[in-house]
């Protein structure tokens, strides 16, 4: 079967969630689609992949779970353990990062997008033990985390860009007990002059008695449709006693 051919569109003007790209199918169609458009993309199985992995070399997921898995270890505990909470979990790309490092326990994943939950299953069948088709504010994550006896909340570029809100991000790991953890990757303009509520969020975090910050680093996390680079931070903390 012919390969997608994909066309990225050299526009730096626009706003990363605003990118577009035209994708030619083997069976003819052409589509122009932006890289949020998760219903679209979403149902062209590979297609968020190629242009998100490959093209725009996204690093998110598999620094997340470095960072994490490197954090569970450096604590003296095992990362098979971890049953994780995976918030804007898509099509299962962390999720998958996840297992990769030593996952082993079934995940939960959470993503208000509809395609998003058809998705992971079609093309990661078996990696989720329930897949929640909401916002955090849409269910209860302390019911969740009893129910499925949670242990970490990751979620890679869930907060900015108009996903997360710090609210939403706070009430979420309030959720969690002792020992839990969380991994997060976001945008290095949250902790910018202009970072906001998030900002104020992970100062609170480093600031605070409640949770300990393990590691905060910074990263390239991937390349425009430009070709300029883009930072994030990836940001892994343990609920302490």
């Amino acid at each position: 079967m012919a390969a997608m051919e994909i066309t990225l569109h050299d526009e730096p003007e626009r706003a990363q969630g605003d990118e577009r790209f035209t994708v030619e199918l083997p069976d003819g169609r052409r589509e122009q689609l932006r890289v949020h458009d998760y219903d679209k993309v979403y149902a062209i199985p590979g297609l968020y992949e190629a242009v998100v992995q490959e093209r725009l070399e996204c690093a998110s997921p598999q620094v997340l779970a470095d960072a994490l898995s490197a954090a569970v270890a450096d604590a003296g505990e095992d990362v098979a353990a971890l049953r994780v909470l995976d918030m804007g979990a898509g099509n299962g790309v962390v999720a998958e990062s996840l297992r990769g490092r030593g996952v082993r326990a079934p995940f939960v994943g959470l993503d208000p997008e509809p395609a998003a939950a058809p998705a992971a299953a079609r093309d990661r069948p078996g990696l989720y033990r329930h897949y929640f088709t909401a916002t955090l504010e849409e269910i209860s994550v302390a019911g969740a985390v009893a129910e499925y006896d949670l242990t970490c909340l990751a979620g890679a570029g869930a907060l900015g860009l108009g996903h997360v809100s710090r609210h939403q991000i706070e009430t979420a790991w309030s959720a969690f007990g002792v020992g839990s953890w969380l991994a997060v990757t976001f945008s290095e303009a949250v902790l910018g002059p202009e970072g906001g509520e998030l900002g104020a969020f992970v100062t609170a975090l480093q600031e605070g008695d409640d949770t300990d910050v393990v590691r905060l680093e910074r990263f390239r996390h991937r390349l425009t449709m430009s070709g300029e680079e883009l930072f994030y931070y990836v940001l892994v903390a343990r609920r302490a006693a």
